[in-house]
């Protein structure tokens, strides 16, 4: 049964403009990564839509696949962060868009008002859904979105961008296996990713000493994906720094939101980010930036972007990839502020077992460590654990990032079990 409330705790404004903005952060596993849908994966997609909250504002809406915990609303409603009307969707569906435009009585009710839509991502689905409620979508039209997706468009991207480019090489799926051996004899060290991945999900590297078991790593990967799959292959460099940049595209332009440095594992999977990056000023990177910015800008793109780029060890800057998305780090750049803190450190995939609720890392493993306004640091959950995802991710403001990494250090060493890193 659909559920169509306005939480008390939370302020509200309930005078609009003629065009509020609905925001619905819906994702398609289809559209960010082979298997990611599956099991646990799916219920994972699912929660990551209350996420959303931490972008809204008072006259947004914002619909989720469940209701938040209440907790963590109370929580950030006392350290002032004042959130809109909250839904709940009860349709039939994939994805969130869909059930919402199947879910009759909120439609009913959304379809009082002209809406732009703000997704995590564009597709048809959201595509749909502004249509229905004759508003906007700031979000990428599908065919750029699809195009902007796949790995092995990048590099004519940023030819026409006018950005350098690393050696690329892309195959076809059968082809995966041998295009990389014979690319390990010429580099001594390859990396390759699917065509379709995201925060280190079908990303592999093969290395000479180790190629025998990385080989048998990617060969079970490539397995797994799409028969009709490509997969872009680079020689792997040695990288100093990934940094992440994000722009917000509107009708005036590209606008800079910020350059963080992102924490990569061993396996390549996203572990966060600390704000604010040592390249933050980088002539190169912000160049590179902006020309893609730019170039997005032309092509019709509205809505959030991050960039992601490599610095190698002898200085030279890279684009690997553009997420034509909202980032997981554009929620603590974004929050950070409108705390005004100038720091923040993102940690994603901290698995905490047998902790259910903000109730529980408060009283738990972040005891004490919580955001506190009267001091001006602390931990900020951006997704609270639950029995079927244990996992933590942590947003923690301070006033510089030696501040922050203190509080980082004592949470980090209450947890056990697991490495850091989900997808983006």
């Amino acid at each position: 049964m659909t559920r169509y409330f306005v939480r008390n705790r939370c302020t509200v404004c309930l005078v609009r403009e003629s065009r509020s903005r609905l925001i619905v952060h819906s994702l398609e596993a289809s559209r960010l990564g082979d298997g990611l849908g599956d099991g646990l994966g799916s219920v994972a997609l699912r929660m990551l839509s209350q996420r959303a909250l931490v972008l809204s504002r008072p006259g947004d809406t914002v619909v989720v696949d469940s209701e938040p915990d209440g907790d963590w609303l109370d929580f950030l409603g006392s350290i002032g962060f004042e959130i809109g009307t909250l839904c709940v969707a009860g349709g039939q569906g994939e994805t969130l868009a869909g059930r919402i435009l199947s879910d009759e009585l909120l439609m009913s009710e959304l379809g009082k008002e002209a809406w732009v839509v703000e997704p995590y991502m564009g597709g048809d689905e959201v595509e749909e859904l502004a249509g229905v409620l004759g508003g906007g979508l700031r979000a990428p039209k599908a065919a750029l979105l699809n195009r902007l997706n796949l790995k092995s468009n990048l590099c004519p991207i940023l030819g026409h961008a006018g950005v350098a480019t690393i050696p690329t090489t892309v195959a076809a799926r059968d082809d995966a296996i041998s295009t990389a051996r014979h690319m390990l004899n010429e580099y001594g060290a390859v990396m390759v990713r699917s065509d379709l991945s995201i925060g280190g999900h079908g990303v592999w590297k093969v290395e000479g000493e180790e190629g025998e078991s990385d080989f048998e790593r990617l060969r079970v990967g490539v397995g797994r994906s799409d028969r009709s799959r490509l997969f872009v292959l680079q020689p792997l460099l040695e990288v100093t720094n990934s940094p992440n940049v994000q722009f917000d595209i509107s009708e005036a332009g590209p606008e800079l939101l910020g350059v963080s440095a992102q924490q990569m594992t061993q396996s390549f999977a996203f572990g966060g980010n600390e704000y604010p990056s040592p390249l933050g000023d980088d002539e190169q990177l912000l160049d590179q930036g902006e020309r893609v910015g730019r170039w997005l800008y032309e092509a019709g793109y509205r809505g959030v972007v991050g960039i992601d780029f490599i610095v190698t060890s002898s200085g030279e800057v890279f684009i690997v990839e553009i997420n034509p998305r909202v980032n997981t780090s554009t929620f603590p750049l974004l929050m950070s502020k409108r705390l005004g803190k100038p720091a923040f450190r993102l940690m994603t995939g901290i698995r905490v077992e047998g902790v259910d609720g903000f109730g529980g890392v408060a009283g738990g493993v972040g005891e004490g460590l919580m955001f506190d306004v009267s001091t001006g640091y602390g931990m900020v959950p951006l997704m609270v654990p639950t029995g079927r995802r244990p996992v933590l991710d942590a947003m923690v403001f301070g006033d510089d990032l030696d501040q922050v990494g203190s509080v980082c250090d004592v949470l980090l060493s209450r947890v056990t079990g697991g490495e850091l890193g989900v997808a983006q």
